[in-house]
């Protein structure tokens, strides 16, 4: 596609920081309209004339409303950054309304990381934040993450206190990171032990809030933000049934939104290399991160960081073995398997299957009758070569393919692969027992000429029973690339100002995370990012 955009366009996509785009405090002076989208300023392309995608189009304004409500602050979205911005709103003394576009709170994960505090140090916290920025590669912005690593502790204590008195239980799992010599205690929620309610732990905090005060709206997405003569957000403007109702917010606007990950246009314009995983949920549509575009908002610059998820928790296993493809092929240095990470691997498969098929992302991983010889060593190598979080579940061999050949275990994968609906395996038991031989001969040799992976990971694949582990991450849960913010979580403008009244926060708020892939080298880091920054910014904004 074809774009011929202007300079404020430039601005408008992100291309300020992207581009190093000079005299942006020129801009500043630009009228802004009295509803969000009702001029040039807000992205209009098609008034100016320019192309480019539907949803950086500004809407007309709307100006009739079937009611108004009266708030101090409104929150738009109740997941996790949402649900804990309510909460410290309304701990705060703020009349709080939380505007939903579905029919209840929802989440999307449920593993959510803070560090301990009362056992890490301060230069080990700091350690710890410039971890995540060289695993963002150097595009985080470090107020935003220091936010995380200095409130994560309370906001996650808080989580798991009011989720216990609605009956459900966290399991915590705990770890130590060490970076630069500095050891990071970490501590998670975990949820994953929560049978037949992935959401359980949301819908009673949200019946918590709501108990305690705060008014919810479902079904009722914002679509539009209400704007002053002086720029300043002043509503929300959502949809319902009867008509469009006008929020409005005394202290301020949090959107709490979530991503865009079920917005294939948002996917194609903001983060094409996504193109052929799956689509993770058909509700985060982006509408109100577009509404906070046309209120003068800007989106962080390319490239947007990709959650990308696959395999079951009991073969969440990143013991670095012999992975091959869906022929048989050895194809990659195992000891970069997180998961989060295989993305990068897959897309030549995907483009094969015309980025039609998502299974096409899946592979197999071959592990030895003596697996268990290594496994503990190797958890010790982590973070920098292998993760070693398994889930909640215990690493279980009897859910493995497994056979007592090679090549019978090459037809077992196959049939695995048909059960399952992978529609490009086709694994010829002769070649894979070439590419097991031929990857027994390096692990002999001590020199891996294939690959160049480290030797203390050669380990053959010998003996028998065979095992071969089903692999890939193939959906796409979030992309983590939301509004400009900064450090108090205020949406910055096209000059980099604040914009009154208008904050984001979790997925909905850029600049945590400023790689290609999802950084799972600490996990539940984005869950945890999104309870910290709604518990810090809901009573912040309440308080001003």
């Amino acid at each position: 596609m074809t774009t011929n955009v202007s300079r404020r366009d430039l601005f408008k996509f992100g291309g300020l920081a992207a581009l190093g785009v000079a005299g942006a405090a020129s801009l500043a002076g630009c009228g802004q309209p009295t509803i969000a989208g009702s001029s040039a300023s807000a992205g209009d392309l098609a008034a100016t004339g320019s192309t480019g995608p539907s949803f950086l189009a500004a809407p007309e304004p709307v100006t009739e409303f079937a009611e108004t409500h009266d708030y101090d602050v409104v929150v738009v979205g109740a997941g996790e950054s949402g649900l804990s911005a309510v909460h410290t709103a309304l701990e705060a003394g703020a009349r709080v309304a939380c505007v939903q576009n579905i029919n209840a709170a929802q989440t999307t994960g449920n593993m959510a990381a803070s560090i301990d505090l009362s056992k890490t140090d301060e230069a080990a916290v700091q350690a710890c934040v410039s971890f995540i920025n060289w695993k963002s590669d150097y595009r985080s912005d470090r107020d935003l993450v220091n936010i995380w690593a200095h409130n994560s502790q309370e906001a996650l204590a808080w989580w798991a206190e009011e989720a216990a008195k609605g009956g459900v239980e966290s399991k915590p799992h705990d770890a130590v990171l060490t970076y630069n010599g500095y050891d990071i205690h970490l501590h998670a929620n975990t949820y994953f032990h929560v049978e037949g309610n992935h959401n359980a732990a949301a819908t009673v905090i949200a019946e918590s809030l709501a108990a305690a005060g705060a008014e919810f709206f479902y079904n009722t997405p914002c679509v539009q933000l209400a704007v002053d003569e002086s720029g300043a957000v002043t509503g929300a403007i959502c949809e319902a049934e009867d008509g469009h109702h006008l929020f409005t917010a005394a202290k301020g606007v949090i959107l709490a939104c979530g991503d865009y990950s079920s917005n294939q246009e948002m996917l194609d314009y903001y983060a094409p290399d996504t193109k052929g995983f799956s689509l993770f949920t058909d509700f985060r549509d982006g509408s109100a991160l577009v509404a906070g575009m046309n209120a003068g908002a800007i989106m962080t610059p390319h490239t947007h960081t990709k959650m990308i998820h696959g395999e079951p928790a009991f073969v969440r296993l990143e013991m670095p073995f012999l992975f091959v493809d869906q022929e048989g092929n050895r194809f990659m240095d195992e000891t970069c398997c997180r998961m989060g990470y295989m993305n990068n691997f897959a897309r030549p498969y995907l483009a094969r299957a015309g980025f039609e098929d998502s299974t096409a992302a899946k592979f197999f991983s071959l592990v030895p009758a003596n697996w268990e010889d290594y496994y503990e060593d190797w958890k010790a190598a982590a973070p920098y070569d292998i993760s070693q979080y398994n889930g909640d579940n215990k690493v279980n061999p009897e859910k493995w393919i497994t056979a007592d050949t090679v090549e019978a275990l090459a037809e077992a994968m196959n049939a695995y692969a048909a059960e399952n609906d992978w529609k490009l395996t086709a694994v010829d038991p002769a070649h894979l027992a070439e590419t097991v031989a031929r990857y027994n001969e390096l692990c002999a040799a001590g020199r891996d000429e294939d690959f160049g992976k480290s030797a203390k990971y050669l380990v053959p694949i010998e003996g028998g029973p065979y095992y071969a582990i089903p692999r890939g991450s193939n959906k796409l849960p979030a992309i983590l690339g939301g509004l400009v913010v900064n450090g108090d979580h205020q949406c910055l403008n096209e000059a980099f100002e604040p914009i009154a009244g208008l904050y984001a926060v979790g997925n909905a708020s850029g600049q945590f995370f400023g790689g290609v892939d999802y950084p799972m080298d600490i996990e539940g880091l984005s869950i945890g990012r999104a309870i910290t920054s709604g518990y810090y910014t809901g009573k912040l904004v309440a308080s001003r």
